[in-house]
């Protein structure tokens, strides 16, 4: 499986602001993504720590997990 991308930056890594609003193509980069850290790769919501690998939806809300954690799901799932 493969990391998921950020989908605050879309995968870039960097937060970019408009010079003049709207849909001005002039950009300028204001630093790393916040929601990322400037990996550009989401992070697991529930260890908070790995990139994320794939998302799981429990109750109508969608989760991104990292492998270990989406072990961790599927053993309490089991049970």
């Amino acid at each position: 499986m493969s990391i998921i991308a950020c989908k605050q930056c879309g995968g870039d890594g960097r937060e970019w602001k408009s010079r003049y609003g709207g849909n001005d193509p002039d950009v300028w980069d204001v630093g790393p993504c916040l929601a990322c850290a400037g990996s550009g790769n989401k992070t697991c919501e529930d260890c908070g720590r790995s990139e994320a690998i794939t998302e799981r939806d429990l109750r109508g809300k969608v989760y991104f997990l990292c492998g270990a954690c989406l072990n961790e799901w599927d053993t309490e799932e089991s049970l």
